[in-house]
Parts: structure tokens; sequence; C-alpha cells
């Protein structure tokens, strides 16, 4: 990535000409010196949010039937002013969600007569005329009680367990201490017609947005074209004024791509400073990573979690996309949840008419490997009986099996895989110090690890410890010590080594022993699905009704169990290489993601 400052004359005019071919060629990314702020700004900005605001209110309505609206010149006028037809749909829009709440207060006002019963209000207003002062009350069940020797009060019904009270008051200041119930504002049948009236005008509002659906393209339009404006102004106004006659930027630009820009430069007279970003702007510096095209499928999960590598850390995206897909495969490990991932992620994808886009391509690789690891364990629905199918029965590995599998064994492959998984790390790190003798402290932590490994094992799982584990110990250390850092100092930089070595060892051992999770919650998923099994048929289903149950515990114990399986997914195989993977590759993901100034054409 190179550092790029670039110099435009100081004019509206040709900054917005300049700046719409630096958008069109896509490739800067600006780091501006200031907040772009001016009210320009924000007169763009509230008119994107209602071209957005109006495009989603018309989505709404465009797979409806057309309904012919009487006024059509009134619509083909709308058709030709984007801004009137704006104006229009976000009006009506108002309009149609003030029927809805005046249409919820009307039926509230009907409820109240099924509740009462059909009276007449006009009568309360007479009997107050001869102040006579009826009030209804709702009271608990002792409250009534306590006013029931009253001669003024009736209990006339219930409603949802309290006693529906009416009270007639001597004078118009006399109430009981009770929940009081107003009279509705308006009477039974002028409520029917309101609501009849208001039903025929949100049913005209309906038909006219339905109708102005078929001319949003007009809006979409307006949108990229303002949308297109909004992202000039923000460039504009985060430059810096040299003098009254020029306007600079800072950015950066991939090295492959300086060529084209000084091309472009030199045909536009722009002025321009390319040169290597020094290491005080290390953190300005976005990270630009092009890794293979199976391993961008680890985009989504990265993107969720905010990772981004530092300009100067390693690309983890491969390593990233082979353990998160393996540790999906273990976390889960039931094929007949990796085969209902799988229809799933099917069905939503054909609704999308099988578009290209990459977080199926990734529900694909993740149910498919869940599907692999569950038939090498045989675990379909956490049944036994299914695993002892013949066909699958042969695919069984009876090592790793679910059901009679050796659980030392299992865990210890567990540490095999984070063993590995940490030494990538410190090899990769080597490989990045591969002209510097720092690359020999790397492949020293290499040894640790492995020595880490043998300790682990003896100390959790009770094996024998190897005979080649102290040796490690010894010949990790001392490259650690010797070559981990570099300076004119080497005495210096071997006693800090030194000294960090005791807690850097103790860290390496809890990251080995947090592989284990991967053993523990795919057993647990396991072990849930069994006793679903258990509870739905354990007793066998021998009625109707014990059938039904049957099912809908099935179908609500391994929905929940799925669901569980997929956050363990996300907290776990994520976390396994965010955390101890990332810190033995030195990655902090201190990074910003490179976004060039881009202009849709």
């Amino acid at each position: 990535m190179k550092k790029l400052l670039l110099f435009l004359p100081n004019s509206e005019r040709d900054i917005n000409t300049n700046l719409t071919i630096l958008g069109g060629l896509g490739m800067v990314h600006i780091a501006p010196f200031q907040l772009p702020k001016d009210g320009s700004i924000d007169k763009v900005g509230n008119r994107v949010k209602q071209l957005k605001k109006a495009i989603n209110i018309l989505n709404q309505y465009k797979s409806r039937e057309n309904h012919p609206i009487a006024n059509t010149n009134r619509i083909d006028k709308l058709a030709k002013d984007e801004n009137a037809l704006l104006e229009k749909v976000l009006n009506t829009e108002k309009e149609y969600q003030n029927l809805l709440r005046e249409k919820e207060q009307l039926n509230e006002n009907l409820n109240w007569f099924k509740d009462w019963g059909n009276i007449a209000l006009d009568d309360f207003k007479l009997l107050q005329q001869k102040e006579v002062f009826v009030r209804l009350y709702l009271a608990k069940d002792k409250d009534v009680r306590a006013i029931s020797e009253q001669e003024q009060i009736s209990i006339v019904g219930k409603l949802n367990e309290l006693y529906q009270i009416v009270f007639v008051a001597e004078n118009e200041d006399q109430k009981l201490n009770l929940t009081e119930v107003k009279l509705p504002e308006y009477g039974i049948n002028e409520v029917v017609d309101l609501i009849n009236q208001n039903d025929a005008i949100i049913k005209q509002c309906e038909d006219l947005l339905t109708t102005l659906s078929q001319h949003q393209a007009i809006l979409v339009k307006a949108l990229a074209d303002e949308s297109k404006c909004l992202d000039l102004k923000k460039v504009a106004f985060s430059g810096h004024k040299l003098d009254d006659q020029i306007v600079y930027w800072k950015g950066f630009i991939p090295e492959e791509s300086v060529e084209n820009l000084i091309r472009v430069a030199e045909e536009y007279s722009w002025g321009y400073v390319i040169q290597d970003p020094n290491d005080e702007e290390a953190d300005e510096v976005p990270t630009l990573f092009k890794t293979a095209k199976w391993a961008e499928k680890i985009k989504p999960v990265m993107n969720f979690m905010g990772l981004v590598p530092g300009y100067k850390e390693l690309d983890v995206s491969k390593i990233f996309m082979i353990f998160f897909t393996f540790f999906t495969g273990i976390l889960v490990g039931d094929a007949g949840y990796g085969l209902v991932f799988l229809l799933i992620t099917f069905l939503v994808h054909r609704k999308k008419k099988f578009a290209s886009i990459i977080e199926f391509q990734l529900m694909y690789t993740l149910s498919a490997s869940i599907m692999i690891w569950g038939i090498l364990t045989g675990t379909y629905f956490g049944s036994e009986a299914i695993a002892e199918i013949s066909i699958l029965n042969q695919l069984r590995i009876e090592k790793i099996a679910s059901f009679g599998g050796d659980s030392i064994f299992i865990q210890k492959l567990m540490f095999v895989i984070g063993a590995i998984h940490l030494s990538i790390g410190h090899l990769q790190t080597a490989w990045k110090y591969n002209n510097s003798i720092r690359a020999i402290g790397q492949l020293g932590w290499v040894a640790i690890i492995w020595g880490l490994f043998g300790v682990v094992n003896n100390l959790v799982l009770g094996l024998e410890a190897q005979p080649i584990t102290p040796y490690l110990f010894a010949i990790g250390i001392s490259m650690v010590a010797l070559f981990s850092h570099t300076g004119s100092n080497f005495f210096k930089g071997m006693l800090s080594s030194i000294g960090n070595l005791p807690l850097s060892i103790i860290n390496g051992f809890s990251d080995i022993i947090s592989y284990i999770r991967l053993y523990a919650v795919g057993l647990s998923t396991v072990l849930m699905a069994t006793s679903f099994n258990n509870m739905a048929i354990g007793d066998g289903v021998t009625t109707v009704v014990s059938g039904i149950s049957a099912v809908i515990v099935l179908i609500l114990g391994h929905g929940l169990n799925m669901v569980l399986a997929g956050m363990a997914v996300l907290v776990h195989g994520v976390r396994l290489n965010m955390l101890e993977y990332a810190g033995h590759a030195n990655v902090e993901f201190s990074g910003r993601e490179y976004k060039p100034f881009k202009l849709k054409k």
C-alpha cells in the first residue's frame, strides 16, 4: 500500500469534476483530514434518507395486484416529477399510518360495547342533565366484598376476573376508590360507520401506493444520483485547503494501481505525491488482502466479528477458513443436523434465485463439514439405532464414534489439533521474519508448543510423558531466549525474552487445553439430542396422542439443540481462531478495512 497526497484546483466545479473521475477509478482509500461537516451535506443526507424510505414503502406494494386509480392524469404527472412522486409516497404512507392508528382506537371503542353491552351514550347525557351520575368500575373480588352493602352499587358482569360495577352517584363529585371505566367517545352505530369509512380510505391509500410502485425506478435512479452527490460532498469537505487556489487530500492506494493513477493524474493535470507510509502512519494504513477464492468464504464471519488484521499483520483468512470449517463440524457433529442446515440453506438460496452470494457458499461448506464429521462419528439426530444401520455403520470410525468411542483418544486428538493450529501461527510468523534471526525464535516456540502438548497429555489425560518432551523444552527455550529479540544489546534482549518466558509458557499451556472445548461441546450436543429422543419415544409410541407429543418434543428439542449448536460455533469456533491461534500468530486485528472512494457508474 502506498501513501498518496492528491492536489486539485480549489473551485467547486473543478473539485466535483475531478473527484467524479477519481471516484470512477475506485482505487484510492481517503484518509480525511477532518470530519466532513456542511449544511449541504446534511441536506443531501436527508434527501437520501427520504428516498430510501419511499423505496422501502413501495417495495411492500410492488408484488400486489395493481388497482386502477380514477385520476390517471395525476399519476402520469407524478411519474414525470420525482419530487412530486416522493412527496406523494411519503404523504400517502403518513396518512395510511394515521388511519391505521385511528382504526385501532375505533376497534377499542367497539370492543368497549362488546364488554359492557349496547349502551346508548345519549342516555348517560340525559341522566346527567337530571343530576343522576352513573359511573362504571372494574373491581377485584375483595373490593366487591368491601362495598357490596351499598345500595347505589350493581354488579352487572365479569370481565377477565374483574367484576363490572355500575355506581349511581348522588352528585358529580361522588366516586369510588376503584378503577373507573371511561365512556367511549362515540356510540356503537357511529363507531361502525367510522370504521367502514376508515377501511375505505385505507383501501384507497393501498391502491394508490400499489399504482405508484410501478414508478419506483424513478426514485431508485434519484437515490443513486443523490448518493453519488453525498459521497462527493463528503470527500470534498474532508480535504484540506493549502491556500485559496489548492485543495489536497491524503489517501492510500494499492501498489499495483499506482501506474494507472499516475496516468489519469497526468491526463487531468492533478498534482500528486506518492510514497511509502512511515511507521507512525501504520495505524492509518488500510488493510487489503488478496486471498484465495475458496478462503474468501470466511469474510462474512470476520466482518460480523469486526476482525480486520493490521496493515503489517498476517493474512489469517486461509487458516481461519480451514479450521473454522473443521471446528464447526466437530462442535455440531451430527450428520442429521448438517443435512437440515444444508436443506434450509438450499431452500433460502432457491428463493434468492441461486444468486452468487458468499454467505450461501459458507453455509454449504459448513453444512458439509457437519455432515462429514457426523458420518465419521456415527451421529444421526443423536440416535444410536440409526448409527447401527449396516451401511452407515461401515462409514464410522470406531475410535471417534459418539457411541462407544474412545474418549481419551478423542481428547488427545483435540489437543493434537490445538498444537497444530498454534504451531501454524508461529510458522507463519517465522516465514514473515524469514530474513531475520527472529524466525529462529518462532521455531523455538513450535518446539515449546509440542513440549506443552506432552505435558497436557500427562496432566490432563494421565498418559505417559514422551522421552522427547524435556528436549523439546530445552531446545525451544534456548531458541526463544537467544533469537526472539533483535537489537544492538544482545544480552538485554535475551534477558527480556527469559523474563517473559514463564508467563508465555503458562499461557501456551492454557491455550492448548482450550481445545478440549471442541470435545466437550460436541459431546453435549450429542447428549442433548439423545435426551430429547428418550423424552419423546423412550417408552414407545402407543397412542395417537403419544405419537403427536413425541413429534412435538422431537421437533422442538432438536430445533433448540441446533440453535445452541449454532451459538457454540460462533462462541467457540471463532474464539479458538480469534484468540488462541491469532495470539500465537501475533495478530491483534487492529487494522481498518480498505474502502476505496468509489462512485457507481
